[in-house]
């Protein structure tokens, strides 16, 4: 596949993956989930507009444009793991309870990053330059924060005591 190709399909994975994540907020009562999947929805929505940059940038050159001449912001997804938790936790003052509904949808987004870490990564290991493999790897590590701030929420909306335990656990053995 050519770099406009990969943008093709890429692009359709953020479309699909930002719909579904608009719709799982909407969906939900919890304060968490909700901050989840909005935040994850709004990422999306960057990404699509990082490759859509791409792929007109490749469509006009024939290459994959560097990485540096695109507007890609690298998020820190523990950092904002912190502050979708900080921002639930006010409106509902730590009394987040498991709600069975949104395990269907958490499955669901996991699975969908899962898809685009196969993606990224098949398309990293295919790279043809240097300007591929930075953009391929940029976007893998993006959705495998995702899977991570996916899979920190879901764990702490599962069994908030033990989330606690474990984040208790690692302060006190570093």
């Amino acid at each position: 596949m050519d770099v406009c190709e990969v943008m093709q399909k890429a692009i359709e994975l953020e479309v699909d993956s930002e719909r579904f994540y608009t719709n799982a907020a909407k969906d939900s009562s919890n304060p968490l989930a909700i901050r989840t999947f909005e935040a994850l929805a709004e990422w999306e929505v960057q990404h699509e507009r990082l490759l859509r940059d791409v792929f007109d940038k490749a469509e006009a050159t024939q290459s994959c444009p560097m990485l540096t001449e695109l507007d890609a912001e690298q998020v820190d997804m523990m950092a904002e793991a912190g502050t979708i938790f900080k921002s639930a936790l006010e409106d509902v003052q730590d009394t987040l309870a498991h709600d069975p509904t949104l395990t269907g949808a958490y499955a669901t987004a996991m699975q969908k990053e899962r898809n685009a870490i196969a993606f990224y990564k098949s398309q990293l290991d295919e790279a043809q330059s240097e300007a591929e493999s930075q953009l391929y790897g940029f976007l893998l590590d993006q959705e495998r924060g995702h899977l991570n701030l996916l899979a920190t929420t879901e764990e702490y909306l599962n069994d908030t005591k033990y989330w606690h335990f474990k984040q208790e656990q690692w302060i006190v053995t570093g």
